[in-house]
């Protein structure tokens, strides 16, 4: 045959990664300032949630879920309504749902994120004590059959936690006001990771010291947060399995007449 230019897989372009993830990050930033624009603070707050959410539902693999929801435990516990749950679907149930809101079991709960209009003081702390009531929850783990025989329960993770916000606060960025802030978090509701449009991801990485994270450059914080977040999730593992004759307990009046 004439006239056809064929070429072989080592003639292509290159494809431009950070191209990409910075004109997500572009969208974003500019769907969140017209729901900014909306004028009504229910308006602007719902509109930010449902901007982050779709950006998670589509971008994490399937295996996770991701809704706004309370978490709950076999001994009745629940935490308080979480912007922002990824959790277990394809172990876990969902213990009940209408419209809006979502109650999911503990055990299936991955990480947990506060959306805000922006990055400052009390919302690092509000996000945390939102973070800390779902890690005080009871989770449990039991042993289940596969394949390849009996697995026993495994050993529990703790739920990562984080902030996700549109903008920053402080004019000095995520500095010396952001780190005081994690100083004061509770010990329980300690962030882990979180992204500031135009300002940068961060992430801490040991718990043990809580105000000390790094960052990533502003023009990558989107594609780095996401990078970040599949990483620090695939380190999680799967789920526990749930031990459902806690749950069951509930049936005949539940714990509370034990």
């Amino acid at each position: 045959m004439t006239g056809q230019n064929l070429s072989g897989p080592g003639d292509l372009p290159d494809i431009d990664l950070y191209r990409i993830f910075a004109g997500q990050e572009e969208v974003l930033a500019r769907d969140l300032q017209a729901s900014k624009l909306a004028g009504h603070p229910g308006v602007h707050g719902d509109g930010n949630e449902g901007l982050w959410l779709d950006l998670l539902r589509k971008r994490l693999p399937n295996r996770y879920t991701v809704s706004k929801a309370i978490v709950v435990d076999s001994a009745g516990g629940r935490s308080h309504q979480i912007d922002a749950v990824i959790h277990d679907r394809q172990y876990s149930p969902q213990v009940w749902e209408r419209g809006e809101h979502n109650y999911v079991p503990a055990e299936s709960v991955y990480a947990v994120f506060e959306i805000k209009p922006e990055i400052n003081r009390d919302y690092v702390l509000y996000a945390s004590s939102k973070i800390a009531s779902v890690r005080r929850l009871s989770r449990t783990s039991s042993s289940f059959t596969w394949a390849s025989g009996t697995h026993e329960g495994r050993e529990d993770f703790v739920p990562l936690g984080g902030l996700l916000a549109g903008s920053c606060g402080w004019t000095s960025g995520l500095g010396a006001y952001f780190e005081d802030a994690l100083a004061d978090v509770e010990e329980d509701g300690r962030l882990d990771l979180g992204c500031v449009l135009g300002q940068g991801a961060f992430e801490i990485v040991d718990r043990g010291t809580p105000n000390e994270f790094t960052t990533s450059s502003a023009d990558r914080a989107l594609v780095s947060f996401l990078l970040t977040l599949l990483g620090r999730l695939q380190g999680l593992g799967t789920a526990p399995a749930i031990d459902y004759s806690a749950y069951a307990s509930w049936i005949d009046g539940g714990p509370r007449n034990t």
